[in-house]
């Protein structure tokens, strides 16, 4: 097999996918949704996906996205509407909204009442990955669950198989490995420059760079990067010229300066290129994605041009670092910098934007970035954090409305923008509140908690009292996590104590839930589950006043009350529970202390449903034993995961538990690791504790 169509280091995703064709020939399909950077090998492994389905006897539909809407959706219809087995659909570079196109089509055919079809979709660069519309779409009306498969670049293993396969021969010297590093794992670049080199005569029959220090790219690369920016926005590839003569990582601020415009003015140019995988955002600030695209488009801009924006970018950041004319001494240099499961590749994507501009003030910025986001195709657990960032910025913004802790409407946040747009005391606050729920959602626990501290640090006045309650709530929320419940019990009392009496009818039932969790992780559970029905009483009257009550707090009061039901082995009251919290939608339950999911999977488990647990964690719960705020949240959870696998038989729920486990210690040193902190007894979570 040559090295243009083979696939290199892709065993993970290649059992994803062997399990994927497993399930939709057991009954139980997927819309799987295969994402990634462009060029990372998205297509490449949907045509073995459909070369093993066939040889499984599946009938295969294979099309592009852009033929959905034209003949080849009406033909696509027809073929789902005969009678048979389900067949596989797939999808390459599927387009936003493609998954509905494709139920609307099924629906028409009447195959909707039957059996689900198996669908596997490749997001295009321009659309990014997992869509929860389409999601919403297909599992909302009786669908298949939806699941996202990110491919990630290749590592250096798979890399050097490449270029073997690719020059055949086996690289020889470590300088040609290190002009293949300039790719940053994408195949597609490391193809197109290799073959490059070759075709002009700098890469020798036995493998060797004929010249060790060529000064500049194969025209077959520059070619490739000017096609790139002709697909892009005028203003996203100025972005990228002005970004590359700043550094590989540069500050958007500076960017905005040597645009002369405003840093919220560059948000829809960054959106563009981050989806599209040309830049990625670390705690540092925007960086480039591979070395030699930071090289190609710096080459792009004409010489006389380049030396104007240099001098620029220096008065404006002395000392910025240009890339190397020596393609082995640039991939030196992006390896260096590159720190696998570093913090900062924690950073990447939108929620890495964010950290950066609430990090330097920009509250407006950020909050025009998420909602914007959030209009978009997102992950499933980035969405959920980008709607937890809007709900903190608002709510310290407006003081917390009537309806508080509810979903954000635009009027909430236009009013956010106006009250935080000047940069004071209380653009301060909102930033700081943001920031710790980010580094929380992140597992950086030390972060979140210096940030919550800030947040409630912060000067205020009379009229500001209100916005002080939500950054004192949150902040409490994980101190309690964090085994720190007098700290987080002080903090209840100043809320009830400060806060006036219109926005305590919001901040009041969240203090009382508060104080339920922390009962909860103290192990008395008569008094969370007091302290919770309290609260619930409180705002099912509300409701039923047609006063309108916050419907989150409801969520998370009914959280609350399921997980004690759990611990104390009362699978009916948890059921009755978990019945009344899947009445809300997941932008409301997003307060509650730990997924709905999980309590899902903890119940069945306890109810000695075994084969639902297992369709679980292997559909919509997938992404549980890697989700770091539940490890926060529930101590024994990675040893609830352990002892799941060994009874299912199925290591993979544990083994990724504990690595996050394990990542979650790295992080927080001098924190006490999730899963030796006190158990919360009685339950699953505290059996599962003793096993460790």
């Amino acid at each position: 097999m040559s090295a243009l169509t083979a696939l290199y280091g892709r065993e993970r995703e290649l059992r994803r996918l062997g399990d994927f064709l497993d399930r939709a020939a057991h009954g139980h399909p997927e819309l799987l949704v295969v994402g990634g950077q462009a060029g990372v090998g998205k297509s490449r492994l949907l045509l073995d996906a459909a070369h093993r389905a066939r040889r499984r006897g599946f009938t295969v539909l294979q099309h592009h996205g852009s033929e959905l809407r034209g003949s080849a959706g009406a033909a696509l219809r027809d073929a789902v509407g005969q009678a048979g087995p389900p067949p596989l659909i797939v999808v390459d570079d599927a387009e936003s909204g493609s998954a509905d196109t494709l139920f609307d089509l099924i629906r028409s055919t009447g195959r909707a009442a039957r059996p689900p079809v198996p669908v596997l979709l490749a997001r295009s660069a321009s659309t990014g990955g997992l869509d929860p519309a389409a999601e919403a779409s297909w599992e909302g009306a009786g669908g298949p669950p939806a699941a996202g498969l990110e491919l990630a670049p290749l590592d250096g293993e798979a890399v050097r198989e490449l270029v073997a396969d690719l020059l055949a021969v086996a690289p020889q010297q470590p300088a040609l490995l290190d002009v293949a590093a300039c790719a940053n794992g994408n195949p597609r670049l490391i193809v197109e420059l290799l073959e490059g080199l070759r075709e002009e005569g700098r890469i020798s029959p036995d493998g060797e760079l004929v010249r060790v220090t060529p000064g500049r790219l194969p025209a077959r690369v520059q070619a490739a990067v000017a096609g790139l920016l002709r697909q892009l926005s005028r203003e996203s590839a100025q972005l990228l010229r002005v970004g590359t003569v700043l550094g590989r990582t540069f500050q958007l601020s500076q960017a905005a300066a040597m645009l002369g415009t405003s840093t919220a003015a560059l948000l829809p140019a960054l959106d563009e290129t981050l989806t599209t995988g040309v830049l990625r955002l670390t705690d540092e600030g925007v960086t480039f994605q591979q070395p030699l695209l930071w090289r190609a488009v710096f080459e792009a801009i004409p010489p006389s041009v380049r030396s104007t924006l240099h001098e620029e970018a220096r008065r404006l950041v002395p000392g910025h670092d240009l890339p190397a004319r020596d393609l082995a001494s640039l991939g030196r240099q992006g390896a260096a910098r590159a720190k696998p499961g570093s913090a900062a590749d924690d950073g990447a994507g939108v929620t890495g934007a964010l950290a950066t501009l609430l990090g330097s003030g920009y509250v407006e910025s950020a909050l025009l970035l998420a909602r914007s986001a959030l209009n978009g195709p997102l992950p499933r657990g980035e969405a959920a954090t980008l709607r937890r960032v809007v709900l903190d910025l608002v709510m310290v913004g407006t003081g917390g409305a009537p309806d508080g802790f509810g979903p954000v409407g635009a009027e909430q946040a236009r009013a956010a923008v106006d009250r935080l747009h000047d940069g004071g005391p209380e653009a301060r606050r909102a930033a700081a509140t943001a920031l710790a729920g980010l580094r929380w959602s992140e597992g950086r626990v030390g972060e979140a908690l210096r940030s919550g501290a800030a947040a409630v640090g912060q000067p205020v006045t009379p009229d500001t009292a209100a916005e002080r309650a939500y950054p004192r709530v949150a902040h409490a929320r994980r101190l309690v996590c964090a085994g720190e419940p007098d700290a987080a019990r002080a903090l209840v009392a100043r809320v009830l104590a400060d806060t006036p009496a219109g926005p305590l009818a919001v901040f009041g039932p969240a203090a009382g839930l508060v104080r339920a969790e922390a009962h909860v992780r103290a192990g008395e559970l008569a008094e969370a589950e007091h302290a919770a029905r309290e609260v619930l009483a409180v705002l099912d009257a509300r409701e039923a006043a047609a006063a309108g009550g916050p419907a989150t707090l409801q969520a998370w009061a009914l959280s609350t009350l399921c997980r004690v039901a759990v611990r104390r082995g009362d699978t009916a009251g948890a059921a009755a529970q978990l019945a009344r919290l899947r009445e809300f939608g997941p932008e409301v339950t997003e307060l509650a202390p730990v997924p709905a999911a999980w309590l899902e999977l903890v119940l069945a488990h306890a109810q000695g449903e075994h084969l639902a647990a297992t369709a679980l964690l292997t559909g919509p719960g997938r992404h549980l034993p890697s989700l770091r705020p539940l490890h926060l949240a529930e101590p024994g959870a990675a040893a609830w995961f352990v002892r799941f696998s060994r009874t299912a038989g199925n290591p993979e729920p544990g083994q990724a538990a504990l690595r996050t486990a394990e990542l979650l210690a790295a992080a927080n040193p001098d924190i006490p690791s999730p899963c030796r902190r006190r158990p919360c007894t009685p339950g699953p979570c505290s059996n599962a504790t003793r096993t460790v």
